[in-house]
């Protein structure tokens, strides 16, 4: 095994894996007390692995939290809180040309927050990023994994296209039927309700959206049957939309409710038949399945232009998405003004079916949106075949001008 601690781990031998425990357990004891380039003293956050959104790391900061993360990751792993689809053989290279100069994106990759960018145009990879050589000791690569964040929730939605395809779902109007849950709200709202974050459950989580009220454990770690008892008698209140992560959890869990045997089925066409991956995919797996997925950087790319094709293609799936896009809903987050750190998200006026639509400049287009926390996005111009795919290790950064714009107009920033 080589020894980059962020390489696939579907082989690792027990002396290969404890290394890279230790590797990462050593990175989480000097964060907060070591000094990093310069002298520079690494910032603790807190005992989570994420940079706040509202945060401007220094170099040190980030490259501890990138071996945090990955220690992180392969925590999981050993305590056997993945579930892992195994890569089939057939990925295909991508068509790739030299980097066409970008003096902003270069700039970004010697002192800023991206650790990956990749600018896919019409069958080509146009540009392809990551930090310069040299600037962290553990540098991010086509081996790394990274975290997927919210952009999990889009891939799950994708997820559930296949699952109405295949039989498992009958449509998105399906009221979901789920015995464990039902006495509770979400019993019987049809399925679009829950994928358009409009299931009328804003009284029951917190403000983090990652927790049910009045419960202080992190809802992953709760028990399906516990959730139960929590919302036992309740009742839907309103329809607007309201972006929790506790839904999205419910929907991956839907799914495997409902393909049931087919289940690991399910998950290999996604990923082996329709994505073509070429290294193992993760998902973070307590009692039930989670839109917290654990991705290389080119097999994010892969299940974006999968998505893209589909979508292309207007076949099931691909009609799936435009049943999507045609009941979104207004998006209140929308909005760019201030100073405050501005997310792909808030460059979108529509939400629906767990994605993104109607982009600033580019509302008479069908573009589709991922945002996940600090930067782990994709951006999908459905109409010129354009993907824009990035990882950060923290916020701050442009996403109007090294995204928004880069789709709007098929071009790199200078």
């Amino acid at each position: 095994m080589d020894e980059n601690p962020d390489i696939a781990l579907d082989n690792l031998t027990p002396w290969n894996f404890m290394k890279f425990i230790l590797l990462g357990i050593i990175s989480m004891a000097l964060v907060g007390c070591q000094s990093g380039p310069a002298g520079q003293a690494v910032t603790n956050y807190g005992n989570g692995v994420e940079i706040p959104e509202s945060a401007r790391p220094n170099e040190a900061t980030k490259q501890a939290y990138i071996l945090r993360q990955a220690s992180w990751f392969g925590d999981q792993i050993r305590r056997g809180r993945v579930y892992i689809v195994r890569p089939a053989g057939n990925a295909v290279p991508f068509n790739t040309e030299p980097n066409t100069p970008s003096k902003k994106l270069e700039k970004e990759f010697q002192v800023g927050s991206l650790i990956s960018y990749l600018y896919y145009d019409d069958g080509v990879v146009r540009y392809d990023g990551t930090p310069a050589a040299g600037r962290f000791k553990r540098s991010p690569d086509n081996d790394t994994y990274f975290f997927t964040h919210s952009t999990g929730k889009s891939i799950t939605s994708y997820i559930l296209g296949h699952a109405i395809c295949m039989g498992h779902i009958e449509s998105i109007n399906e009221p979901v039927d789920w015995p464990q849950l039902s006495a509770t709200l979400y019993q019987g709202q049809p399925v679009i309700d829950l994928l358009n974050m409009s299931a009328g459950d804003a009284h029951l989580v917190d403000d983090a959206a990652t927790r049910w009220k009045g419960h202080p454990t992190h809802h992953r770690s709760i028990p399906l049957y516990q959730v139960a008892k929590i919302l036992d008698g309740t009742e839907k209140r309103g329809t607007g939309v309201f972006y929790n992560n506790t839904l999205t959890d419910l929907i991956a869990g839907y799914i495997e409710l409902k393909a049931g045997d087919e289940y690991d089925v399910l998950m290999e066409h996604v990923f082996q038949d329709k994505a073509k991956i070429e290294k193992p995919v993760y998902y973070e797996r307590q009692s039930r399945a989670s839109y917290s997925y654990f991705i290389t950087r080119m097999d994010l790319l892969r299940i974006a232009v999968a998505m893209m094709n589909d979508y292309q293609a207007g076949n099931c799936v691909g009609q799936y998405l435009q049943d999507l896009q045609s009941q979104e809903k207004i998006w209140p987050k929308y909005g760019t003004s201030g100073k405050r750190s501005v997310n792909l998200m808030n460059h979108s006026r529509h939400y629906g079916g767990q994605f993104y639509w109607s982009f600033d400049g580019m509302r008479n287009r069908n573009i589709l949106g991922a945002d996940g926390l600090n930067g782990q996005n994709i951006l999908i111009d459905l109409d010129n075949s354009r993907i824009v795919a990035t990882h950060a290790i923290s916020s701050g950064w442009d996403t109007g001008g090294l995204m928004v714009k880069v789709i709007k107009k098929g071009k790199l920033p200078n």
